[in-house]
């Protein structure tokens, strides 16, 4: 069906008021619901993030940058350390990984080797899968 889109993800989280000082370093995230302790909604660009009191369940968050440098400089400056620093990938996408405080993987990528573009083929090549 034409128009569909992916507009947000929810995380279950074991604390929603750690994740959310976590999510909020993020450049641009900004928070929109808070009910503490329970539950926070975020905006982050155009796409939402729910946080979600839940003592179970982990996820891999795909978030794709115009410069992938500089977001990893930015949240190296606000205290964050990345698992990697950015890396070309063989299947043509740049990107580098975060882990937050429940072990949710967050890949910040860019699908050009050292540009801005989106590559199409990216997505008829296989994937890895990170655990």
């Amino acid at each position: 069906m034409a128009g569909n889109s992916l507009t947000g993800l929810t995380l279950h989280v074991k604390d929603v008021e750690q994740s959310l000082e976590f999510y909020k370093k993020i450049p641009d995230a900004r928070v929109i619901v808070h009910r503490p302790g329970h539950f926070a909604l975020m905006m982050i660009g155009k796409g939402q993030l729910g946080l979600l009191r839940h003592d179970e369940g982990k996820f891999h968050v795909e978030i794709d940058t115009p410069s992938l440098e500089a977001m990893h400089e930015a949240l190296c400056a606000n205290g964050l350390k990345p698992e990697t620093p950015p890396e070309d990938r063989s299947w043509g996408q740049r990107d580098f990984l975060l882990i937050d405080p429940d072990g949710n993987m967050l890949e910040f990528g860019s699908n050009q080797p050292g540009g801005d573009t989106p590559n199409a083929e990216k997505w008829q090549k296989p994937q890895p899968q990170h655990r």
